[in-house]
């Protein structure tokens, strides 16, 4: 998977999909790829994400780097709040 990140904008659907990829392969109930991603795609949290990113990119962060640091973030706090544990 060749993936081209250029802007914020490339940068937030991309970190919102893989996240939604990688909680939903989890296979917890009530968080499969359907339901996950309806949740990563509501406003709020593709403006987290976005903040997220553009604050690491500010740091000094590569586009990778960001994607990295603001995906792990995200699947976290997703894991987190639904309960679903973070180790196995």
């Amino acid at each position: 998977m060749d993936i081209r990140i250029r802007s914020t904008e490339d940068a937030v659907p991309v970190i919102a999909a893989l996240a939604t990829k990688a909680i939903a392969h989890g296979g917890h109930e009530g968080h499969d790829l359907e339901t996950v991603g309806e949740r990563m795609t509501r406003t709020e949290i593709l403006d987290r994400i976005r903040a997220g990113y553009e604050r690491r990119i500010t740091r000094g962060d590569s586009p990778k780097e960001a994607v990295i640091a603001v995906g792990v973030v995200l699947v976290a706090t997703y894991c987190d709040r639904a309960g679903i544990p973070t180790t196995r």
